[in-house]
């Protein structure tokens, strides 16, 4: 009963504690690499009704990130005098550093929306988990999920990995409960969340095989329960809510095609062209940016992306790209609770994960010794807990795009909740409840540990942040965004003047830093003549997305200082 009583007060101080982490250091960062095309695009899509810009990401996040700009009286000018559209990456660097607003005014404002969303989301995690399985159970979720240095980082960026994880957990779990306890309000709530994910990422659409086999594991325990009927009503509700949800979303778009019914279709070119465009044409779908923005994703797969591991280079992906990124930047607290959760996978002694109304001594631990008798004892929500972040995982590495951790934080939240549901229903309580204190603390302490540079975080057994581009690069530790910084530690050694090879969109003028440009690489006599410092971001110094020779001549020597772990300073001035 006093547990109980302290659940909201705690919870209340988890969410707020992450919310004070969270704006603080977006407050000391500039923008990141695709934020000013996110924030432009979502301005234009409610003051312009034009969806045409970053097709690729679905709208809604881009939508209610640029509501808080309606009140800032902003312009928009996507295209130039002569009617000529801008590309994507200088409509928003225009839309962010030349408008009536400073860039750092339109920047929180905009991150001010996923802010309040992670938080909701480490509110409903902390609440979802105590219905099912008690206070201390709710409170340690809600501790792991709100003191993740990764789910920190990209929580405040005005992007849609963190919301997409929100959405991909509860439409899991909220379709485990329909399948749990029939009723047309649970099938239409985990619907909902898929439809909204859907409208959130594309990536969304590896709910589907999830969903599938967690009916299909439903109707091998009880076959009556699930038969055809319940399967077609089930898929009508999905595709149904999706629908509706699509056209209210993509509102403006969905009015122009109903326009334009009839009307010869815009080729898709001949290079871009996929199985999607194939089924758009034989169906007669029309060209709604819904379908030709999951086009752009398909495409952008298959046709690969730059990335970095290890040392190794390459635009097709790696099949072992996913599984290091989890090993070097996962907590060693969320380490240590996958270890625990796969030693009970292992054994097969997995609680009820059913209630938390029956005490540990009468649920049975065991399951019988067969492998096909242990699934089929295996409860349906431990199944929605494991099957979901597996298949999602075993996805991201057949991909092509290895771009970083923030392409899995889907599998955190199930990680989370399905800890904090093991230690709350095994019976030795005290050690449970020992567990439950040395993983929170261990979550704050690494949290703290990195804070403010979350984005940089690499858990202490990799090495840490410093040794984080043996490993890893791009927005897994530099994605641009620590400009502000640059400028404090220039200041603070009496210059505003450097040599500096950005990775980013931030604007070095705007910041006052004056740019100074860089010889050849060849040019033996340009280097020696160079008298100033020397500013390089960690990605293009390892050759991704620059030529590997462009700063060679640096990479033999040890920078003087590394500026929020992403950019690292060089003194090449002459000694006087």
């Amino acid at each position: 009963m006093n547990r109980d009583r302290l659940f909201w007060p705690v919870l209340g101080l988890i969410v707020v504690s992450a919310g004070y982490l969270e704006v603080r250091s977006a407050m000391g960062e500039t923008q990141t690499w695709d934020e000013g095309i996110h924030i432009s695009a979502g301005y234009a899509y409610l003051t312009l009704g034009d969806y045409s810009w970053n097709p690729e990401h679905p709208p809604l996040i881009k939508i209610l990130s640029a509501v808080p700009l309606l009140f800032l009286g902003l312009q928009v000018h996507p295209y130039d005098a002569a009617g000529k559209p801008q590309d994507q990456v200088h409509f928003g660097i225009d839309f962010l550093y030349h408008n009536r607003r400073d860039a750092d005014t339109i920047l929180l404002a905009a991150r001010a929306v996923p802010i309040a969303l992670s938080l909701a989301f480490i509110a409903a995690i902390g609440w979802w988990v105590r219905r099912r399985w008690g206070t201390a159970a709710g409170l340690l979720a809600a501790a792991l999920a709100g003191f993740d240095p990764n789910l920190i980082a990209h929580g405040r960026y005005v992007t849609t990995d963190v919301p997409e994880a929100a959405c991909f957990f509860f439409a899991c779990v909220l379709w485990v409960e329909y399948l749990e306890r029939a009723g047309t309000r649970r099938l239409l709530l985990a619907a909902a969340l898929f439809a909204v994910a859907m409208v959130v990422k594309f990536s969304a659409v590896l709910l589907l095989p999830p969903m599938v086999l967690l009916f299909a594991f439903a109707w091998i325990r009880r076959p009556r329960d699930f038969g055809v009927r319940r399967a077609a009503t089930a898929a009508a509700a999905l595709a149904g809510v999706l629908l509706v949800t699509v056209v209210v979303v993509y509102w403006p778009e969905t009015v122009r095609c109903w326009k334009a019914r009839g009307a010869p279709a815009v080729p898709i070119p001949a290079g871009e062209a996929t199985p999607l465009t194939t089924a758009m044409r034989v169906l007669h779908l029309p060209r709604h940016t819904f379908l030709t923005g999951l086009n752009d994703v398909v495409f952008h797969n298959e046709s690969g992306h730059e990335s970095y591991l290890m040392g190794i280079r390459s635009d097709k992906g790696l099949w072992d790209y996913f599984p290091v990124v989890f090993a070097v930047k996962s907590t060693l607290t969320a380490l240590t609770a996958f270890a625990l959760l796969l030693a009970a996978v292992a054994s097969a002694s997995w609680p009820t994960f059913g209630s938390n109304r029956n005490p540990p001594s009468r649920q049975r631990l065991s399951a019988p010794p067969g492998w096909h008798d242990r699934l089929r004892a295996m409860p349906l929500m431990a199944a929605g807990l494991a099957l979901p972040p597996a298949i999602y995982f075993a996805f991201s590495m057949s991909s092509a795009i290895n771009l970083g951790m923030r392409h899995i934080l889907p599998i955190y939240p199930f990680l989370y909740a399905g800890i904090a549901a093991l230690l709350a229903q095994v019976p030795w309580r005290r050690t449970a409840q020992v567990a439950m204190l040395l993983l929170a603390a261990g979550q704050i302490a690494e949290c703290a540990w990195i804070a403010p540079d979350y984005l940089a975080f690499f858990n202490a057994a990799s090495g840490g942040p410093g040794r984080g581009p043996e490993y890893l690069l791009d927005s897994n530790i530099d994605w641009g965004q620590d400009v502000k910084k640059l400028v404090h530690w220039l200041d603070a050694h009496g210059t505003r003047r450097a040599r500096i090879y950005y990775f980013g969109n931030a604007q070095m003028s705007y910041y006052g830093v004056q740019e100074v440009g860089w010889p050849d690489p060849l040019d033996q006599k340009g280097w020696d003549e160079i008298d100033d410092y020397c500013v390089v971001n960690v990605t293009p110094l390892y050759g991704v997305y620059a030529p590997l020779n462009a700063l060679a001549p640096l990479r033999l020597r040890e920078p003087v200082a590394k500026i929020g772990w992403s950019m690292y300073v060089y003194d090449l001035r002459k000694k006087k």
